[in-house]
């Protein structure tokens, strides 16, 4: 579910068409708009911290992505792992290997937030 405040929309300078803030192209004429935006109006997150998200991740898969706001993600890597621990409770490397994977993305995705 998007939230609403965090859809903020503008009309195109070109066609009047009404558009999200930060769009890379105007759905209705199709004009580019990638370099008319600025930065604080394209992404409003707060600054999350990598290292933090990184951890949280790897304690359990998920949490660094949910800490940066992707729920979405932080959904599938939870059912990736509880699948993985219930298919494999005796072996150690798929839980390993979903919590460095989670690990991982959850820092990429607080590296995006910061500038």
């Amino acid at each position: 579910m998007l939230d609403e405040e965090k859809l903020e929309t503008v009309p195109c300078p070109y066609c009047r068409g009404v558009i999200l803030v930060g769009a890379k192209r105007c759905k209705y004429c199709h004009a580019e708009l990638a370099g008319m935006w600025p930065k604080e109006a394209v992404d409003k997150r707060p600054e999350k911290n990598p290292a933090l998200a990184t951890l949280l991740s790897l304690l359990f898969p998920g949490m660094g992505q949910y800490y940066c706001g992707r729920t979405d993600k932080a959904i599938v890597f939870v059912f990736l792992f509880v699948i993985l621990v219930g298919l494999f409770y005796w072996l150690t490397f798929p839980w390993i290997l979903v919590a460095v994977g989670a690990g991982a993305d959850a820092f990429l995705e607080a590296r995006k937030t910061r500038v």
